[in-house]
């Protein structure tokens, strides 16, 4: 829940010093440090991190300092919060507050003793953001330990309240109270719904294997229901890795980096119910050959639901970038694909519901996204239906791509839109069905694509295929309901689109197409019923 909490400027960046340690905008030793309220106790919000607030409902806001009593209140009356002791009012909570100078683990030391035995008791409770770490109820002077406040990760920011409301009437509630919270700074500490790889034995840099340490985190974050942290570092993979029904995240992708040493088994596969992996590299060393195995892809989403693939960069794979197989409800957000030997982003296997946005797709040897339906061969496992209902949207695609930009070869309600593709060897769009160059395969039909807003410079650069930047192909199976809105074509190495191919095409229709600049004609239409602005350009015989 959103806290309306006011803070003071510059308190997270200033220049600390505490029990003898100069922290300059946060705290990077790496042995622990002490605040100690009344140590850090000041006339100003936020020095030595510490804060002076009441409470009311779940808003924060902070108090007034008084010097005459040298404590923090409201207008000399209640809540207020001294150097070791608390009152609470009738209408608010007092609240002492400390913040996070980094990410790192707090471990919570001193005891709370009401000033009184009189009264019907006060509540305390410590709490970390909005979630509750410890509450008791006091009604005499008996000193009370709190518990379950060690070893608690934090972030930067993280805030830790010490709180104390009232019971009933506030008669008699002054409570001493003078928290002491040891620190010790550390990014492998990501927060408290983790488990870091480096607690089961991972050690990043030290060129040896990582697998059984991140397969035992990965095992027993399922069975606390927790994701997987992978710190800053790189750490190495000598086999497949499966990431079933969690999450594998790291700090970022440019300083979270995983390793495949092996090119014949690197791939990391995500499967089961809402899989992800999120903000790290994933990279080959080497490559082997590029003979379709899916154990060579860089990552693998296979039987999966609901599974998500976010800010990662792929760097390199026998096979495909990312690859998504019999896989329903999912999203492509976010990463950058560079170096594979066959597509960045490949979907098949009656896979559905999936969303490709916001990517960067380069310099891949196949196709930078590609939705593909195949039929019973040698080449596919068995007949599936059709790939479905997926959404290619704002990526950045080519960059000197072997094959075509965006392609849906087989498959039906695909929507690809607001899509940047330059500088392929062939088509920048294409839609088709084929059969493969030594007909080993057959794909399926394609049913109501619509392409719309789409920006494709520069592609189709091998005029020897002849393919034209927007093509329409039919091979073997029928392709119908293609409509192009809006798309701009520039400096098309042959035709700006094009529609042909032996096989059977339905209803082609195109609206406000821009065509710059053609190597040679603006459209060329052999097949299929074609409408351009609501004229009909060509009908199928």
């Amino acid at each position: 829940m959103k806290k309306n909490t006011r803070w003071s400027t510059w308190s997270l960046a200033a220049i600390l010093t505490v029990s003898g340690i100069s922290l300059a905008g946060g705290a990077q030793a790496a042995s622990s440090v002490s605040y100690t309220a009344s140590t850090g106790f000041s006339s100003t919000q936020g020095a030595n991190n510490w804060y002076y607030q009441q409470k009311t409902g779940t808003t924060y806001t902070n108090l007034t300092y008084q010097s005459s009593s040298s404590r923090w209140d409201v207008s000399g009356t209640y809540p207020w919060v001294s150097s070791n002791a608390q009152h609470p009012g009738n209408s608010a909570d007092s609240v002492r507050t400390w913040i996070a100078p980094s990410s790192g683990k707090i471990t919570i030391t001193g005891s709370v003793q009401k000033g009184s035995a009189d009264g019907d008791g006060i509540n305390a409770s410590i709490i970390k953001d909005s979630s509750s770490l410890w509450t008791q109820t006091i009604r005499n002077t008996t000193e009370v330990q709190p518990s379950g406040v060690t070893n608690i990760p934090v972030q930067q920011g993280t805030q830790i309240h010490f709180v104390v409301n009232r019971v009933g009437s506030i008669s008699f509630d002054h409570t001493l109270w003078n928290p002491t919270i040891a620190f010790t700074a550390g990014t492998y500490v990501p927060d408290d719904r983790s488990l870091s790889i480096l607690d089961f034995g991972a050690v990043a840099g030290d060129n040896k294997p990582d697998d059984t340490a991140i397969a035992a985190a990965i095992q027993q974050a399922k069975t606390e229901g927790k994701d997987v942290y992978v710190p800053a570092g790189t750490f190495e993979l000598s086999n497949i890795l499966t990431v079933n029904g969690v999450t594998l995240k790291g700090e970022n992708k440019e300083q979270s980096i995983l390793t495949s040493t092996n090119p014949e088994r690197g791939s990391i596969d995500l499967t089961g119910a809402s899989p992800a992996i999120r903000n790290l590299s994933h990279v080959y060393s080497s490559l082997g050959e590029r003979d379709g195995k899916n154990e060579k892809n860089s990552i693998s989403v296979k039987n999966a639901t609901n599974f998500v693939v976010d800010q990662i960069h792929v760097q390199k794979a026998s096979t495909a970038g990312i690859y998504v197989t019999d896989s329903i409800g999912g999203t492509i957000t976010n990463n950058t694909v560079q170096d594979t030997q066959a597509d960045g982003i490949h979907m098949t296997g009656d896979s559905s519901d999936i969303t490709v946005q916001n990517n960067v797709v380069k310099q891949v040897g196949d196709d930078t996204i590609a939705v593909v339906s195949y039929g019973k061969s040698a080449k596919s496992d068995g007949d599936k239906g059709q790939t479905n209902n997926i959404r290619i949207l704002n990526n950045d695609v080519g960059y000197d791509s072997k094959a075509r930009g965006i392609s849906v070869v087989g498959g039906r309600d695909v929507l690809i839109e607001g899509n940047h593709i330059q500088l392929t060897q062939m088509a920048g769009i294409y839609i088709a069905t084929e059969t493969g160059e030594n007909n080993e395969y057959n794909t399926q039909a394609v049913d109501s694509i619509t392409i719309n807003n789409n920006t494709v410079d520069r592609t189709a650069q091998d005029t020897g295929r002849g393919h034209a930047d927007l093509l329409v192909y039919a091979g073997n199976t029928p392709i119908d309901n293609v409509t192009f809105n809006n798309n701009t074509s520039t400096n098309a190495g042959k035709f700006g689109t094009g529609v042909w191919g032996s096989g059977q095409v339905g209803t082609i229709t195109y609206n406000h197409m821009t065509i710059i600049n053609p190597g040679s004609d603006p459209y060329k239409f052999d097949n299929g019923r074609i409408i351009w602005d609501g004229v009909v350009k060509r009908e199928n015989k």
